[in-house]
């Protein structure tokens, strides 16, 4: 052992914070360290008289259940405890009585007890890089965000986890110990080489051994154990060249040497599994007696570690592995692509088909890799494994797809889904040429996807690419397209394929959506979210789900969105989809309907959160409508920085694929948002002209607006307000109303009737504002909308507190002016009053003394605009008609002659 007393200080020291990392690659000796430290702790508190308590957890693959993780978890810590009195069993009952327990409610009484505990507990997570499962990692991040001070995690790894770290990092409450801190500096090397190892190497040899594999702690040991054998020890090292990888090769060739023939080609032959139990590898090598061989190996330590507690299934080490397969692969091709094909047809005997088809596709074996493929494709569609799925059809030799029409039309989908949109389409073209073909041929001669009885005849598979295709259509908004082949999709499709016929009706829903007809894209939707619920398939049910949920959200119903997208997060976590795109835009969903609600910092949380989930998924689709949510709340918060972040990364993405079309114009519509925001109008006014929604003389109304049109010109009519072209802005909006309420969205008819509201109050129209925003209220205040006022700022903040002054006795209207950042807008009108104007030539209107009270505060022209949402060139002209009455020349005179006259009120 070497004392690696700088390491141990470093872990002590963080013994006060909630976690110490110790995150780098296979073989620097996170374990050993971690011992060592516990030795050193355990040594300190005997000879202190102090007392702390250790649980160790080694992690594996199987440990990708949040059940079976959570039941070793408590078990652990439980064993830590010498007397525990019942310690952690109320936490492992909750978990065996409940069918689907949250961890939260099994986690919450654990800590509570832990906090109850007088000693230190150090729990210890190795190997946590196994853990995949994303319900595992929310557990983990709920017990540290409420972790009690007698608890200390330590987690080894060989890459992140999902943790927040950075969060970590700013409470200062992560201790970190990577790679580079890992490495065996040149003292140790010498220390290991020389004294553990006994080698008595001379200072330059350790200078150039510890040289050639960087402080690499397994690769110092390999080498050491074969110089062991060399007399000629200067030579062995000299020979050391090449990459880090080649040094690996010598080295395991070396340890291999040791083995006999007959274990070496077991070791070879049985590396191309990454599991493999004692049956598969009898029927991979055509022996009896792997049990023995593989007991032997563990035995030897040699790089083989078990999977279950009943020793039945094994891995090798993975850099092991990788070179044994490589000897393989170099050594004999072809043995190893035979090796795969049996493989391959005992996980299918055993029906293990994913891993069947795994090794189908390693073997070469395409045709039967296809009809595999063609086999479990209604399963795999049941389930959402559209990852698996796509990382199979990527494998498979064009003239394969080709000639399995399913496949290669699915594999066009998924080109569209990634952006590649020429590759997807000169795919589905060739698919359709080899079915129009065939069309005369006995389908039994066409390999159409199956290989069983239920073979489906032309019009079936003719269905499937239909619904596919109008999926496809809806990348690119082409709604007629969506409703054609939907319709011949239902024509064609048998009644009892009930997956695609579901997947038909998202395609209808998408396309009534898209057209702004709310109550049928509602109906259609409705309907899906029945059907798939009759036909139980999880995955489609939180798909149905989630359209439904984006309906409701255009008809207003914010409640209901949020019910559907907790409910929907619910069924992921339980059937362990968490982790898929679909959830991650729920997500965002529901971090948008918390921004309307106000609540900014839990809805930035979770919808940042959202994007993250749908960024590892590689739907662009799901993707985009992830940001088009976020950039919703970063606007609401004041975040133009990430807002342009967002923008720039959508460019970029355009720039490296072909994304849906709608994404850069939604984009490129919430960057004319962000300009207005930022005061720059003009900028705003050249793009509205440029994409020819309005013009320097006018505006241009579509014969029908879309869903994503009507965006467009929304943001249009803002752009005109703050051009002060108030009569185009006023005509645009009652054309938006009218849209608006024909098709029943609710939400976008809330905020054009407030933008007609502010229309009206900027032409002295006040009457119409008035009546204007108590409709709007009234569509509102049901519905709960809050942040869709306030995001109007202070003008909006004004015209509420006069709706009060004229009658409306409204909790809703409080409650909204409560939301409003800063004083009450009416506070400074009512403790203002109009003062002595007798005087004056004329008497000052109100928006004068209005603009009059923000220049007593210092405010420039451009931040009066800004917060009157009027222009500089109308701020101009207040401040000379104000001058002109007041018969001033400058500020400074002004704010004086109204503080006399009483108009403001004095210093």
């Amino acid at each position: 052992m070497i004392e690696r007393q700088g390491l141990i200080n470093r872990m002590n020291d963080g013994l006060d914070r909630k976690l110490t990392l110790i995150s780098a690659p296979a073989g620097f000796g996170k374990t050993t360290l971690i011992s060592l430290w516990i030795e050193n702790l355990r040594q300190e508190q005997a000879e202190q008289g102090e007392s702390c308590r250790f649980a160790w957890l080694s992690l594996d693959e199987a440990d990708n259940d949040l059940i079976h993780f959570l039941n070793y978890f408590i078990l652990a810590i439980k064993q830590s405890q010498k007397d525990n009195n019942g310690y952690g069993d109320g936490a492992l009952t909750l978990l065996q009585s409940s069918p689907s327990p949250s961890a939260s409610s099994i986690l919450i009484p654990l800590i509570n007890e832990t906090a109850a505990v007088h000693e230190k507990i150090i729990f210890v997570l190795d190997d946590f890089h196994m853990i995949e499962e994303q319900s595992i990692h929310q557990a983990m991040i709920f017990l540290i965000d409420n972790l009690p001070p007698q608890l200390h995690l330590v987690i080894a790894t060989r890459q992140d986890p999902f943790l927040s770290l950075s969060r970590l990092r700013a409470q200062n409450q992560l201790t970190e110990l990577r790679a580079a801190d890992l490495r065996f500096s040149p003292a140790e090397t010498a220390d290991f080489l020389n004294r553990v190892m006994g080698l008595n190497l001379s200072a330059q040899d350790i200078s150039d051994l510890e040289m050639r594999t960087e402080g690499w702690i397994a690769g110092l040991q390999l080498a050491a154990i074969s110089m062991q054998r060399h007399e000629d020890r200067r030579g062995f090292i000299r020979s050391f060249s090449g990459g880090h990888r080649l040094v690996l090769d010598f080295l395991i060739e070396e340890v291999l040497s040791q083995q006999t023939e007959a274990i070496q080609a077991f070791l070879m032959y049985t590396s191309i599994l990454n599991q493999f139990s004692a049956p598969l590898c009898n029927f991979l090598t055509n022996q009896d007696n792997s049990q023995e061989i593989i007991e032997m190996l563990e035995r030897s330590n040699m790089f083989i570690i078990p999977l279950d507690n009943e020793r039945k299934w094994y891995r090798y080490h993975h850099l092991f592995a990788d070179l044994l397969n490589q000897r393989l692969r170099q050594s004999q091709p072809e043995k190893y692509l035979a090796l795969h094909t049996k493989a391959s047809e005992w996980y299918f005997e055993n029906r293990m088909y994913n891993q069947a088809i795994d090794h189908a596709l390693r073997g070469n074996e395409y045709d039967r890799s296809a009809h595999l493929i063609a086999d479990q494709i209604d399963g795999l569609w049941k389930r959402g494994e559209h990852e698996k799925l796509r990382n199979w059809l990527d494998v498979l030799p064009h003239h394969i797809l080709i000639d399995f029409p399913l496949l290669g039309a699915v594999h066009a989908y998924y080109h569209f889904t990634k952006g590649q949109n020429e590759a997807g389409q000169q795919l589905l073209d060739q698919v359709e040429k080899k079915i129009n073909d065939n069309q005369s041929e006995d389908v039994n001669n066409l390999q159409i996807d199956r290989t069983d009885s239920q073979a489906p005849h032309n019009n079936h598979i003719r269905g499937r690419i239909f619904v596919l295709q109008s999926l496809i259509d809806s990348n690119f908004g082409n709604v007629q397209g969506m409703i054609n082949h939907a319709t011949k999709a239902l024509e064609h499709l048998p009644e009892d394929d009930l997956t695609w016929r579901n997947i038909t009706l998202f395609a209808l829903g998408d396309a009534y959506s898209f057209q702004g007809d709310m109550d049928a894209s509602w109906k259609t939707r409705s309907e899906a979210v029945k059907a798939c619920e009759a036909v139980g398939d999880p995955y489609y049910i939180i798909m149905a789900n989630l359209k439904l949920s984006t309906t409701y959200r255009e008809l207003g119903e914010l409640d209901k969105t949020i019910d559907i997208c907790q409910a929907q997060i619910k069924t992921g976590e339980k059937f362990g989809l968490e982790t898929n795109s679909s959830i991650g835009y729920l997500m965002t969903l529901w971090g948008e309907i918390l921004a309307e609600k106000n609540d900014l910092p839990a809805a930035i949380k979770l919808v940042r959160k959202g994007v993250k989930i749908t960024e590892h998924g590689s739907n662009i689709m799901i993707i985009g409508f992830a940001y088009l949510n976020l950039m919703r709340v970063l606007l609401s918060s004041e975040d133009l920085a990430s807002a342009e972040e967002i923008i720039s990364k959508v460019k970029n993405l355009a720039a490296q694929t072909t994304i849906p079309t709608w994404l850069p114009g939604q984009m490129a519509i919430w960057q004319a948002r962000v300009w207005l925001k930022q005061g720059k109008r003009e900028a705003a006014h050249d793009w509205a002209i440029e994409q020819g929604f309005i013009s320097s003389a006018g505006i241009h109304l579509p014969d029908e607006f879309h869903f994503h049109s009507m965006f467009a010109y929304i943001i249009s009519a803002r752009i005109l307000l703050a051009m002060d072209r108030f009569k185009d802005a006023l005509k645009l909006l009652e054309h938006l109303s009218k849209a608006a309420r024909d098709n029943r969205r609710i939400s976008s008819l809330i905020e054009i009737m407030l933008l007609q509201a502010l229309a009206f109050k900027a032409v002295d129209e006040d009457q119409h504002a008035m009546n204007t925003l108590a409709e709007a209220i009234h569509y509102a205040e049901p519905k709960g909308f809050i942040r869709i006022f306030v995001d109007e700022g202070q003008p909006m903040a004004q015209m509420l507190y006069d709706s009060l002054n004229h009658g409306t006795r409204s909790e809703y209207v409080q409650q909204l002016l409560s939301a409003f950042p800063g004083q009450d807008p009416g506070q400074d009108r009512a403790s203002v009053s109009q003062g002595n104007q007798s005087e004056l030539v004329e008497p000052l209107s109100d928006r004068e003394i209005e603009v009059l009270r923000l220049v007593a505060k210092g405010l420039t022209n451009q931040v009066i605009a800004q917060r009157l949402y009027l222009s500089i060139h109308t701020i101009k002209t207040h401040t000379r008609n104000i001058y002109g009455k007041l018969g001033v020349n400058n500020r400074t005179q002004a704010v004086n002659k109204a503080r006399t006259l009483g108009i403001l009120p004095p210093l």
